[in-house]
């Protein structure tokens, strides 16, 4: 156990529980930003940033209406801060990047960079943009779906600096916990260091809870810590049957796979409905099944595999 590896985790940690007891810091609130992600997550954010040298910086990925990237830029304004997001989810009117950027006027916020881009191009081609520095905290917030999750992780992993932390929004999700086990147990130079969940997703809660969750932690959040001296215990985010992970194999094969979430909610709603509800909502999903093979008719009824047109053998040996 080295000395410096020891000092660094433990400011991690004394971060993380004034976070917890503390919320935002004190110079750093205002009544211009808003968004969905708990007081005590955002704290956090701020606090970890606060450790970086200026050569390193913040970055996350998915931004939204710029809560934790702006908090985060705010609170520590000599570290550049770095957030990517394509603005293609959760954006009704395409209104949130101009209103990250006002908000950033707002504050007068400098330090903040937005990379507007899918994050796995972003990742790939951070180097461009990173302009020489390593990414000393980095906040896992995109897309949730096992495989981003996961990648977010891989990709990023070349850019983090030495002692860096990853802090993963909206771990409450059993497979944002796969991910980050997965991550763990394939690389072994990072430890688990921190956990928070809640019962239950807040879109489920009742007001009282809700509010709980806003001052805390939101969805849930696993922070891991880079940790090659192995001065951590090695532990896991707990996970799960892996059952569901197979049955994606089906769902990915199927001809109409695209709309296996309408689906699921038409099953639900129609639970829940009288006769002529239910036949509404079957001739609505029929409708949008009926338009998904008109166009593409080249799908067959089960067993697709997407490999129409792809050489049928290639040796890369040169």
């Amino acid at each position: 156990m080295t000395t410096s590896t020891t000092h660094q985790i433990a400011d991690v940690a004394t971060a993380l529980r004034e976070a917890h007891r503390d919320g935002l810091l004190d110079h750093a609130r205002n009544d211009v930003l808003t968004g969905l992600s708990g007081t005590r997550l955002v704290g956090a954010l701020q606090r970890l940033t606060s450790l970086l040298r200026e050569d390193e910086c913040y970055c996350e990925v998915g931004v939204f209406q710029g809560l934790t990237l702006l908090s985060t830029a705010y609170a520590n304004p000599s570290i550049a801060c770095f957030g990517i997001d394509n603005f293609s989810q959760f954006d009704a009117g395409s209104v949130n990047e101009a209103l990250v950027r006002q908000r950033a006027d707002a504050l007068n916020v400098r330090n903040a960079r937005l990379v507007n881009a899918d994050f796995e191009v972003a990742l790939r081609t951070a180097d461009q943009w990173l302009e020489g520095r390593r990414v000393g905290v980095y906040f896992v917030d995109g897309p949730h779906d096992y495989r981003s999750q996961l990648v977010c992780l891989l990709r990023a992993k070349r850019l983090l600096a030495p002692g860096a932390v990853i802090v993963v929004d909206d771990a409450n999700y059993e497979h944002v916990r796969r991910a980050n086990a997965d991550f763990l147990e394939s690389h072994d130079e990072f430890a688990l260091l921190f956990e928070a969940y809640t019962p239950c997703h807040p879109a489920n809660m009742n007001e009282a809870q809700r509010k709980l969750a806003m001052d805390g932690w939101w969805n849930g959040v696993n922070v891991l810590v880079h940790d090659p001296g192995r001065d951590l215990p090695r532990r896991l985010p707990p996970t799960g049957s892996t059952s569901l992970y197979f049955q994606s194999h089906d769902v990915f094969r199927a001809e109409f796979a695209e709309a296996a979430v309408d689906a699921l909610r038409f099953c639900g709603a129609l639970c829940n409905a009288d006769e002529r509800q239910a036949g509404s909502l079957a001739l609505a999903l029929r409708t949008r099944l009926t338009a998904m093979r008109d166009a593409n008719p080249q799908r067959f009824a089960w067993q697709n595999t997407g490999s129409a047109g792809l050489p049928a053998v290639s040796l890369h040996a040169e």
